[in-house]
């Protein structure tokens, strides 16, 4: 008699080339640094930028979404741990380089540009 094998086809989270501020740091690091997303997803990102960090790091992020709805408002954030997953250089020496990161937990708040000792999680 054959045997059946059940495949569970698992779908992968769609994407959206958004270009947004992203700052960045490792997990309860000191320093803030910025970069841009280049895809985002519910489960990841691919952001650029000029400070990478080693695969298998934990970093914090804060992914602006939108400027305040009056001059006032702070704009709109998006807290969240990730895990860096890849790193590639993006050009030639010198270029921005890219880091996939695998999101983790997430919250959505409003907040300012951080300080360097801020820490969303706190």
């Amino acid at each position: 008699m054959p045997t059946r094998t059940l495949v569970r086809t698992v779908a992968r989270a769609r994407r959206f080339a958004l270009h947004l501020r992203v700052y960045y740091r490792e997990l309860n690091g000191q320093g803030w640094f910025e970069g841009w997303t280049e895809k985002i997803s519910r489960t990841g990102m691919l952001i650029t930028c000029a400070a990478p960090f080693d695969a298998d790091t934990i970093v914090e992020l804060r992914v602006q979404l939108a400027a305040g709805l009056g001059r006032e408002d702070p704009p709109a954030e998006v807290l969240c741990k990730g895990t860096v997953v890849r790193v590639e250089l993006m050009g030639g020496w010198g270029s921005p380089t890219a880091m996939a990161i695998a999101i983790h937990p997430y919250r959505i708040t409003r907040g300012n540009a951080p300080s360097k000792d801020f820490n969303p999680f706190a």
